[in-house]
């Protein structure tokens, strides 16, 4: 395993934006960031391959990500190569952590890295708005993540029958986040949420968003709708 980024300096990038990094964490996530590497010689299972770039672009924004999802059962819809559901598996052990994606080689993947980290969490694989009504899944979490998955309106369409009343979804977007065009608002009305709030925030210069949408009522049977129908006409 190639180590480029020892601890004092991965400790410092995250001091550097308000994060706390103990070594027991470090340690795992530098095998996580190692393994991605490794595999995407292979699968794209990130764009970003150069170490360093994966700690900035991938675990700050998971370790901001765990400094609110603290507890309970925790669903990473469309997880690709598992961020931030790993970095979140490692950052807070106590999570029950799901991970979904339809790409059986990426699920594959996640699961080869939970067993080589020695991590707790569990992978999916399936398409979002069939394992939802799943009795096993659906209205089982807490908490549904998703970084760059979709459009606000279809991925809140998609997470919602995962939800318990009362849970949330945390939608993890970048700078050119526009609520005009994502329509989570829109979404959350015609599905029984809100949007409680929208966060803002900077990690080495660079504004990322942070939207919650919480679970108000439970979730009537024509949702999620099949995605082409989704894609087609969102809400």
């Amino acid at each position: 395993m190639v180590n480029e980024m020892p601890y004092a300096a991965c400790e410092a990038l995250f001091a550097r934006n308000h994060l706390k990094l103990a070594q027991n964490a470090y340690e795992k996530l530098d095998q996580y960031a190692n393994l991605l590497i490794s595999e995407s010689a292979h699968q794209n299972v990130t764009a970003v391959r150069a170490l360093p770039d994966i700690w900035v672009r991938h675990f700050l924004d998971s370790a901001y990500l765990a400094e609110i999802v603290k507890e309970g059962n925790v669903l990473d819809l469309g997880t690709g190569g598992g961020i931030p559901a790993i970095p979140l598996a490692i950052l807070n052990p106590e999570l029950r952590i799901t991970m979904l994606d339809s790409e059986l080689r990426k699920i594959e993947f996640c699961q080869y890295a939970v067993n080589e980290i020695g991590l707790t969490a569990k992978t999916v694989c399936g398409r979002a708005e069939e394992i939802a009504r799943v009795s096993e899944y659906e209205a089982q979490f807490d908490c549904v993540v998703s970084r760059a998955m979709a459009n606000g309106s279809v991925l809140t369409e998609l997470a919602v029958r995962f939800l318990k009343v009362g849970g949330c979804l945390i939608a993890m977007k970048g700078r050119q986040y526009d609520p005009s065009v994502e329509r989570f608002a829109e979404a959350a009305s015609a599905l029984g949420c809100c949007v409680e709030q929208e966060t803002e925030y900077a990690l080495e210069g660079e504004m990322k968003h942070l939207i919650t949408v919480r679970k108000l009522s439970d979730t009537t049977l024509q949702y999620p709708r099949r995605y082409a129908k989704i894609k087609r006409s969102p809400l």
